[in-house]
């Protein structure tokens, strides 16, 4: 087995790692582990690692490492493959995928706008409460009016790029 000291021979990179993993947890709600296995993985070379090499690399169980990257394909940010004549799974970042991930979340955001909507209708003219429902209201509406536009312009702009 290659030694995979990548975390831990280099503080910068790891210092990086756990700033990753907090922001992950803070934002998504990821666990920190499931965070750190994530940056890791869009930073390791070469991109693809076993369980195993996770684990030594992240000093982290193995028991807890192929919790968090379940999580991370059923989310489709990591992909798991296998190769003829290797036992053990490999597993890398899916990096084309995290426009599908941004976007899936900016469709969640506008059904909240449609929440939110009836909310509004619910407690029209009722002082406080509807101001309050109002003011979150505006903001997703106009989100949702800017995200499509938002979209087409990464789509073309991707595009150009490739």
């Amino acid at each position: 087995m290659v030694e995979y000291t990548q975390r831990t021979d280099r503080p910068a990179m790891s210092e990086w790692i756990e700033q990753m993993a907090a922001y992950f947890e803070s934002t998504e709600g990821m666990p920190l582990i499931a965070g750190r296995v994530l940056a890791f993985l869009l930073i390791c070379d070469p991109p693809e690692r076993t369980a195993a090499e996770l684990s030594h690399a992240l000093s982290a169980s193995t028991g807890s490492i192929s919790t968090n990257v379940r999580f991370l394909v059923r989310l489709g940010i990591v992909s798991k493959t296998t190769r003829q004549g290797r036992e053990a799974a490999l597993y890398r970042v899916e990096e084309h995928r995290w426009p599908e991930l941004v976007s899936a979340r900016m469709h969640r955001m506008v059904e909240l706008e449609s929440l939110i909507d009836s909310g509004l209708r619910m407690f029209s003219g009722q002082g406080e409460r509807a101001r309050r429902l109002r003011a979150v209201h505006e903001f997703y509406q106009w989100l949702s009016e800017e995200i499509p536009e938002l979209w087409r312009r990464w789509e073309r702009d991707s595009r150009r790029r490739s």
